[in-house]
C-alpha cells in the first residue's frame, strides 16, 4: 500500500495560516463580548470575581509563555553552565595561587610570584615593561579550566546526549 501525499500549494498554506489567525482573532473578540455582557448584568462582587478571573488567566498565560521561553531557549542550561564555569574558574585560581605559583618560584629566578615577572624592553631612551608572567599565568589558567571542563564533559558522558539518534 502506498500513502498518497497531499499536494498543498503555497496559496493554500497562506490561506490556511490566514484562516487560523482569523479564528484566533474571532475567539478573542467572542471572549471579550462574553465578559462585557456578563459584567453588565452582574453586581459589584460578581464583577470583581470576573475581573479577578480574567487577570488570573492573563497572568498564567504570561507565566506559561515565560516558562516556554526558558525551556525552548535553554536559558536554564546556560545559567547552570555560567555558574559552574565561575566556580571552576575559582577552583583553578586557588590551584594556581596555592600550587603553581610556589612551584614556579622554585624554578624561576627572583622572589616574585609568576604574575609579577616582567621583562623590560629598551629602545633608545625609552623602555617598556612587558608582564610576561601575567600572560603565562592567564594562559595556564585558561588551559586548566579547559581541561577541567573537558574532563567533566567526558565523565558525565554529556557528549552522548548531544548526538541525535538515527
Amino acid at each position: 500500500m502506498t500513502a498518497k501525499k497531499s499536494k498543498t500549494t503555497p496559496k493554500a498554506k497562506v490561506s490556511s495560516a490566514k484562516n487560523a489567525e482569523l479564528t484566533v482573532e474571532a475567539n478573542k473578540r467572542r471572549e471579550v463580548r462574553e465578559v462585557t455582557t456578563k459584567l453588565r448584568h452582574m453586581g459589584p462582587v460578581a464583577k470583581a470575581e470576573v475581573v479577578n478571573q480574567v487577570v488570573n488567566q492573563q497572568v498564567s498565560r504570561q507565566v506559561s509563555g515565560f516558562t516556554n521561553f526558558l525551556r525552548e531557549q535553554s536559558v536554564i542550561g546556560i545559567g547552570i553552565g555560567l555558574v559552574l564555569g565561575t566556580q571552576i574558574k575559582d577552583v583553578v585560581d586557588k590551584i594556581m595561587k596555592s600550587f603553581v605559583d610556589p612551584v614556579t618560584s622554585l624554578f624561576l629566578p627572583g622572589e616574585q610570584a609568576l604574575t609579577d615577572k616582567v621583562v623590560t624592553v629598551h629602545i633608545g631612551p625609552r623602555s617598556a615593561p612587558i608582564g610576561w608572567g601575567a600572560i603565562a599565568y592567564s594562559l595556564f589558567s585558561f588551559i586548566m579550566v579547559a581541561i577541567i571542563v573537558y574532563a567533566i564533559y567526558k565523565m558525565l558522558k554529556l557528549d552522548k546526549l548531544a548526538k541525535k539518534k538515527d
